[in-house]
């Protein structure tokens, strides 16, 4: 059977509904491919540790300088699968005082997986990771939109702060938050949290078409999404995308 985008959108909004409190969302932003990476390698340890004991990993974890990286990657993977209180205490001891920067992502990742194993012991409920590039806050989501000038032309002084005005209404209309709204020559971009319940387009939507009433100056097409943000060379890319 055949569902368009904005069916199958529906579909796992209303999936999200009926999960409720056991859906957890990542609080920082990781790449989706490291976050693939992890819980790949979270699987390799979770079968291939019969060896090992908690107490020794909380002991690498401890060690902190001491030990490598590689060392340091297993130990918090190790922790994260091993279901102890005392593991997911040490993790969160090990982030206060992160010895190398190329572990924050696993530590985040680390967390979260041993979050979701005392509360599923605690609770005896299926508790479900929802995982984006992006990440998101409590029950809400990040997204990241983008939107040009219509024909690439320069916004006006009163155009930037009708920008600012109607989508920050809109966003906190929905009871989402911006966290960062960025308006440059003939482009702006909005990193916001909004609750996936949310029909966060038609929010947008309707943001952009009260600005365009005063001069039609938005581009129509925009991108909407929680994988990542935009980095200058997809920024140029976008920008130059012909119309529809």
């Amino acid at each position: 059977m055949y569902m368009d985008g904005n069916e199958l959108f529906g579909h796992f909004q209303q999936a999200m509904q009926q999960l409720g409190k056991s859906v957890h969302i990542l609080d920082t932003m990781v790449p989706v491919e490291r976050q693939m990476e992890y819980f790949k390698y979270s699987e390799y340890v979770r079968a291939n540790s019969a060896k090992e004991t908690v107490d020794r990993q909380i002991a690498a974890l401890q060690s902190g300088a001491g030990a490598s990286f590689e060392q340091l990657r297993y130990a918090l993977t190790y922790l994260a699968v091993s279901n102890d209180v005392r593991a997911y205490r040490a993790i969160e001891e090990f982030a206060k005082k992160i010895v190398d920067p190329r572990l924050e992502d696993w530590i985040s990742l680390s967390l979260m997986q041993a979050k979701l194993a005392m509360n599923a012991e605690f609770t005896d409920e299926r508790q479900v990771f929802v995982s984006t590039g992006l990440g998101g806050r409590g029950c809400k989501f990040r997204f990241y939109s983008f939107f040009r000038s219509n024909g690439l032309k320069p916004f006006s002084d009163y155009q930037r702060k009708l920008i600012e005005k109607e989508f920050a209404y809109a966003i906190e209309r929905a009871e989402g938050e911006i966290e960062e709204i960025r308006i440059e020559a003939n482009y702006f971009y909005i990193l916001f949290l909004c609750e996936m319940t949310i029909d966060v387009r038609y929010v947008l939507q309707c943001a952009q078409d009260t600005c365009n009433e005063f001069g039609d100056f938005i581009d129509l097409n925009f991108t909407l999404t929680n994988v990542k943000m935009f980095d200058d060379s997809e920024i140029q890319l976008a920008l130059h995308e012909p119309a529809h």
